[in-house]
């Protein structure tokens, strides 16, 4: 690696628009995004990326932080961003799985699985990733006093949606042409099963709570730079 270093560093500007620089394998603090659905739910998601211009590739994690999942509006479906105008190429999408039962009692795989999310072009370098079309492997929230019960059918038992992602999806992107000074420009965060955009705001999320969010599984990063 050139003896150069290129630190990330995150800002926000207008509430739903959060802007990350690249560095040499180098990540930047996770952005937290806070608000309502589309049908005025409280919900809440963080995405944190990682990106290495040394092999153009952009390492993704989401989360559904979303405190009470009462129907299929919380589900964490997509996410509008820019690369510096690059086009990326969704390469592995991998979670663990998550089977939601009528009473809402909850089986997890035993280990992360394939997903089938996408990476969609939305015209003008806007990229969007996004979830099955099938409405599978929606990211859900975690549960309320270790069960879904209070969740409606859309959730529980609903062969239609299951199983969904456990909390946090991971995503390899190919970017060919990044570079030391590209840019990630996050747009929208989506939820639901027809990818309604939520309204609120992004803010990078403090290191003490990243660090507490990394100790549960939530998140494996904190704001500094990492090697790999």
């Amino acid at each position: 690696m050139d003896a150069k270093r290129h630190f990330a560093r995150a800002t926000w500007t207008v509430a739903l628009s959060a802007t990350l620089l690249a560095g040499s394998q180098a990540s930047a603090v996770p952005m937290l995004f806070s608000g309502l659905s589309s049908d005025g739910h409280p919900v809440s998601a963080i995405a944190d990326f990682i990106l290495n211009d040394a092999t153009d590739t952009v390492s993704v994690t989401l989360n559904n932080t979303t405190t009470t999942t009462l129907d299929a509006g919380e589900l964490f479906t997509g996410l509008d961003f820019t690369i510096s105008g690059l086009t990326p190429t969704l390469t592995s999408d991998t979670g663990i799985q998550r089977t939601v039962d009528g009473a809402g009692a909850f089986v997890d795989t035993g280990s992360p699985q394939n997903l089938s999310w996408s990476v969609a072009s939305l015209g003008g370098g806007v990229h969007q990733i996004n979830f099955n079309p099938n409405a599978k492997d929606a990211i859900i929230g975690p549960p309320t006093a270790g069960s879904y019960a209070t969740a409606n059918g859309s959730i529980k038992g609903n062969a239609g949606h299951n199983p969904f992602a456990a909390l946090e999806a991971k995503f390899e992107l190919s970017v060919p042409g990044l570079g030391p000074n590209s840019i990630v420009e996050l747009r929208t965060f989506r939820f639901g099963t027809t990818l309604d955009p939520a309204t609120g705001t992004i803010t990078p999320l403090p290191e003490p709570a990243a660090l507490a969010l990394a100790g549960i599984g939530l998140v494996a990063m904190g704001a500094r730079r990492r090697r790999r």
